[in-house]
């Protein structure tokens, strides 16, 4: 288990928890090793679906040990999302062989988002591209796609609003469309963005949002997180 720094993300987020893990690490025996249950809906998957939701409890419930939470396991809500503790708020993510998890008192923080994704594919740009942003979000992403290149650049947008979904779908209590969060600017560790629709009425259209975002294993993985402030 390895700590990754979230500091200089926006919102003042504690670390998250990485784990790599394994497509072999989801059978019964590595379950029963850490005490963990293995829900049907993911019992009745494919082994990698069950090695990376056993490690993004693992990570999730050592972020919410560090938070001080005194959980040992996380049922699945009837949105498929983690259940945590009364007072407690977190996010779970994985990508091929990593997992990664944040988790604190919920407090002045409404919601929280973290995502992780590997470096889009050249193979597919074009199709996230198409259904992630649109041509205004491009020219915003250029400064970025000149430091990073058009794939990160990308996949920052699309983790972003990965990131954003994950901080506010609990209280938007729907399903929503990449469109609904466009990007207006990115930065250095920054990606600035603004609600397109009113999602609740806790998110009117044109909400500014900060989102952050990090580099890693030699920049070719991106992790980025969307605190919502009360």
């Amino acid at each position: 288990m390895q700590r990754l720094s979230l500091a200089r993300h926006p919102g003042g987020l504690p670390d998250a928890f990485l784990l790599p893990f394994g497509v072999e690490e989801g059978d019964d025996a590595h379950f029963a090793r850490h005490g963990l249950a293995c829900p049907p809906s993911v019992a009745r998957s494919v082994p990698k679906r069950r090695a990376e939701y056993l490690a993004g409890r693992r990570a999730a419930l050592a972020a919410l040990a560090e938070a001080g939470g005194g959980a040992v396991d996380l049922a699945v809500t009837p949105s498929r999302a983690p259940a945590w503790p009364g007072g407690f708020i977190g996010s779970i993510t994985h990508a091929a062989g990593i997992a990664a998890a944040v988790a604190l008192r919920g407090g002045a923080m409404r919601g929280v988002g973290i995502d992780i994704e590997h470096v889009a594919t050249e193979g597919a740009l074009d199709a996230i591209a198409q259904s992630v942003i649109d041509a205004s979000e491009r020219q915003a992403l250029d400064g970025l796609a000149q430091r990073l290149g058009w794939p990160m650049a990308l996949t920052v947008a699309f983790s972003a609003k990965e990131s954003f979904y994950k901080a506010t779908a609990a209280t938007v209590g729907r399903i929503f469309e990449f469109s609904a969060l466009k990007v207006v600017d990115a930065h250095d560790g920054t990606v600035e963005a603004e609600t397109a629709e009113a999602l609740a009425a806790s998110l009117p259209a044109g909400m500014r949002f900060r989102l952050g975002y990090s580099l890693l294993l030699d920049d070719a993985t991106v992790i980025t997180s969307c605190a919502w402030s009360r």
